[in-house]
């Protein structure tokens, strides 16, 4: 895969964005109407942290007063991106419709530390490490504020909000409040000096081509001088692969993702732990940072490696409807929804208008694999880390051999929404929603974690500006200097 097309994958997802054309009151209230439709009939979870009650006002505030200021489709898109954010799942996706052509935006890539913007670059004058204080003389705490409804998460997570917002900032900012010829930014140099600049836009290609040059991909921390090849080989990479510290005896496994294909994805890991094995290493780290998800069965096969003993994940899976609401308005799915239901609920018990399956379709496979890992074993985990991802770390964190590092989970500790999913195009407005079917319900040790949780590390390791300005990889260099002091 080329760098420029893992950036663009990387960096703004999806590349969209809407044109100004006017839409009538009654394609507003269309497009609403379907929107709402589809997730109070179709959505499992929709009450988990939003009651009845609640909804009612949303809905009722929406129709009574929000609907008079909508009049384009970007205003539609913001009222719905608010509106779903309420449903608080990770996998309900309000997507941009595409265009050719992409404006040009905000060129300063960001990293969030502490709430607070700081640049991840030395580009425009302004040193890495510098605090942004205002946009346009908008404050950094209004401009959050008003990007999370953009950035779903399960629960109240907020590390994948964060990281998404600092992924699509550019583009985020222009749907936000539009188009500008330039921008004025007053930031705070790490010394302390306060200063303004004026910054015109970028295209995003000239943002793009810039990525990989973030101090927060922490290249300088691995000795690494070729920042676009070290973002190729080590943050852009999806296969897994390994490196060794060999002065600690240390394997580091990295495992960028599991949507990759499950048979290829077992033989890999099959052939880097015989070479972990053949290193004699005594302590094994699993990065999953950049994981966002993808096969399950991957993420499965994984913990194989690191268990002696069967291992459960799931408890129960349910869904609300067994018929796609407004299916006529769905542009992609994985299958036929009435074929998926059918065979995959045919067992399934069915209670208060949900359908309820207690057998794990994939326990079968939640056994160790023949030769397993059994030295010391850390897993690095972070806000991208979600879906599969995410029941990985859970599988690790119910394990007591297993020690996390890093920050909460973006994805559900005691439950998300998957499984199945329906890309749903609204007719007027070419908003995309991207909805899940399936709730599941997830096997936990402990039950004294708070509700709406991600997987929390037994030891939270959050990167420090002084960090960022270095290129400190701090969440492994904990792990590091641990396995050493042991």
């Amino acid at each position: 895969m080329k760098i420029r097309s893992i950036i663009t994958i990387i960096l703004l997802l999806p590349l969209s964005v809407f044109g100004q054309k006017e839409l009538s009151n009654e394609q507003i209230l269309e497009d609403y109407t379907i929107f709402k439709e589809i997730l109070t009939v179709g959505h499992p979870s929709f009450y988990e942290y939003t009651s009845q009650v609640a909804w009612d006002s949303i809905f009722s505030s929406f129709e009574q007063k929000e609907i008079k200021g909508v009049k384009t489709p970007n205003d539609l898109f913001k009222s719905i991106s608010s509106i779903a954010e309420n449903v608080k799942d990770g996998h309900l996706n309000i997507l941009h419709p595409k265009i050719d052509t992409l404006p040009t935006m905000f060129p300063i890539l960001i990293k969030f530390i502490g709430g607070k913007l700081y640049t991840d670059t030395d580009d425009f004058g302004i040193t890495v490490g510098s605090e942004i204080m205002s946009i346009d003389s908008k404050s950094t705490h209004t401009i959050l504020k008003d990007m999370l409804k953009y950035a779903p998460s399960d629960g109240f997570n907020l590390t994948k909000k964060y990281l998404q917002i600092e992924k699509e900032f550019g583009i985020l900012h222009y749907y936000e409040y539009g188009v500008k010829e330039s921008y004025s930014v007053k930031y705070t140099t790490p010394e302390g000096k306060v200063k303004t600049i004026e910054i015109s836009p970028k295209s995003f290609e000239s943002i793009g081509n810039r990525y990989p040059n973030r101090n927060s991909h922490f290249a300088s921390y691995h000795q690494n001088v070729n920042r676009v090849e070290y973002f190729k080989n080590r943050i852009a990479e999806e296969w897994p692969f390994v490196y060794y510290i060999d002065s600690l005896n240390t394997a580091v496994l990295t495992v960028n993702s599991f949507g990759l294909d499950p048979q290829e994805f077992k033989s890999k890991l099959i052939d880097l732990f015989k070479e972990i094995k053949k290193k004699k290493a005594k302590s094994l780290i699993i990065d999953i940072r950049q994981n966002i998800g993808g096969y399950r069965i991957n993420a499965i096969n994984l913990y194989s490696f690191l268990t002696n003993e069967p291992f459960k994940q799931r408890i129960l899976e349910s869904a609300i409807t067994n018929v796609l609401p407004h299916e006529k308005y769905v542009v992609h799915t994985i299958s036929n929804y009435t074929d998926f239901f059918g065979m995959y609920f045919t067992s399934a018990k069915k209670e208060d208008g949900r359908w309820m399956l207690t057998e794990d379709h994939a326990q079968a496979e939640m056994v160790p694999y023949k030769k397993t890992f059994n030295g010391n074993m850390y897993v690095l985990i972070g806000g991208n880390t979600f879906s599969a991802a995410s029941a990985f770390a859970l599988s690790a964190k119910n394990d007591k051999n297993i020690t996390l590092v890093g920050e909460e989970t973006g994805g559900g500790y005691y439950f998300h929404t998957a499984q199945y999913s329906a890309l749903y195009e609204l007719p007027n407005s070419k908003i995309m929603v991207r909805v899940p079917f399936v709730k599941i319900d997830k096997y936990v040790s402990d039950k004294s974690v708070p509700k709406g949780s991600g997987i929390l590390p037994d030891k939270e390791v959050i990167l420090t500006v002084e960090d960022l300005i270095k290129g400190t990889d701090s969440q492994l260099d904990y792990v590091v200097k641990h396995i050493s002091n042991k």
